[in-house]
């Protein structure tokens, strides 16, 4: 049986919904960070699965519209290519792009843990691949097909200083 939030917070002595606060690490009121620590903590020794959590993705920088060409590869996490296809740059930002027109010939992504290579078409950055991991899969109410908002990687920095440039 799943982990729940209501197991944490029996075990830790606090409400189901300061539990909830802190995990989601939600705006409100300010917990000591022992308090903090010892949440999840005892959500990792109880086997709590942290990827139910519903993490607001918040853009560290601002998005420039284009609609730029690119192949897409889906790698497995250890590193095999999992299916090759492309797709459209809607939107960029130093963190991260929204994908649309998204193609793969398998037409699926793996639920295991994977990342995303973008390759630029035309441009700049043609060529050079930046690897992302996705942060929302929708289908496009635009017609556009499939909708796919990717975060880049810390190790790409490198890569993104480029881009900089660009945006």
């Amino acid at each position: 049986m799943a982990v729940t939030q209501l197991d944490i917070a029996r075990r830790v002595g606090l409400d189901v919904s300061s539990v909830n606060k802190i995990l989601n690490r939600r705006a409100g009121p300010v917990f000591r960070k022992d308090t903090i620590k010892q949440v999840f903590k005892i959500a990792k020794e109880l086997g709590y699965d942290f990827g139910r959590l519903k993490y607001h993705h918040k853009r560290g920088s601002g998005r420039r519209p284009m609609a730029v060409p690119l192949e897409l590869s889906i790698y497995n996490a250890d590193g095999t290519l999992f299916d090759k296809g492309a797709a459209i740059v809607k939107d960029v930002s130093l963190s991260g792009a929204l994908l649309t027109a998204v193609v793969l010939p398998q037409q699926s992504i793996p639920l295991r843990p994977h990342t995303i290579g973008i390759r630029m078409l035309d441009g700049a950055l043609k060529g050079i691949e930046i690897m992302a991991r996705p942060i929302r899969l929708a289908h496009s109410s635009q017609g556009e097909g499939m909708n796919l908002a990717v975060e880049f990687l810390r190790t790409e920095e490198v890569k993104l200083k480029k881009l900089r440039k660009i945006l």
